[in-house]
């Protein structure tokens, strides 16, 4: 198994089109492919004149792909959860965004999971932020720290805890 990452594309492609380019310019056979998938899939956007999508692929071949990295293949299956039944919902703590990330690959898998957050939904705690930030009333369980979307809601993306 093969692992080609850093692939810059500047337009959002269908698969097909993805392994034809990813083909033609690493030099591969397409006829030598037995099986690929998308590992990941980004946007670099740091540059806002220059925006990307990012990807990573994984590639089984039957001749050695250059410019690849070579990975075992147990390290990179993903796990199929629809043959592992599970027999109770599971509990997601949280919803931020590892809890929404989490329920949302148990729900594409199937599973309906059940998510607890102390905090309130993303409209009303604006109103308790706005009212904190102009009146100084802290809502201990709706705040920038608690409730859906998590800390980040309300933050450019660089929490700190500006403590020593």
């Amino acid at each position: 198994m093969y692992r080609i990452e850093n692939i810059k594309i500047r337009e959002d492609i269908e698969k097909e089109e993805l392994i034809k380019y990813i083909c033609k310019k690493y030099k591969i056979n397409i006829k030598d492919i037995l099986s690929w998938r998308i590992y990941k899939k980004s946007i670099d956007a740091r540059d806002k004149n220059d925006i990307f999508y990012n990807y990573t692929i994984d590639i089984e071949s039957n001749n050695k792909i250059k410019h690849a990295k070579i990975v075992e293949k147990e390290k990179i299956e993903l796990i199929n959860l629809s043959n592992n039944p599970i027999k109770t919902r599971p509990v997601i703590v949280g919803a931020g965004p590892a809890g929404i990330f989490c329920a949302l690959t148990l729900v594409q898998n199937g599973i309906k999971p059940i998510i607890i957050e102390q905090g309130k939904k993303v409209e009303e705690r604006q109103k308790d932020v706005e009212e904190f930030r102009m009146k100084g009333k802290l809502k201990t369980q709706s705040n920038v720290h608690f409730g859906e979307g998590g800390a980040g809601t309300f933050s450019d993306g660089k929490l700190t805890s500006r403590s020593k």
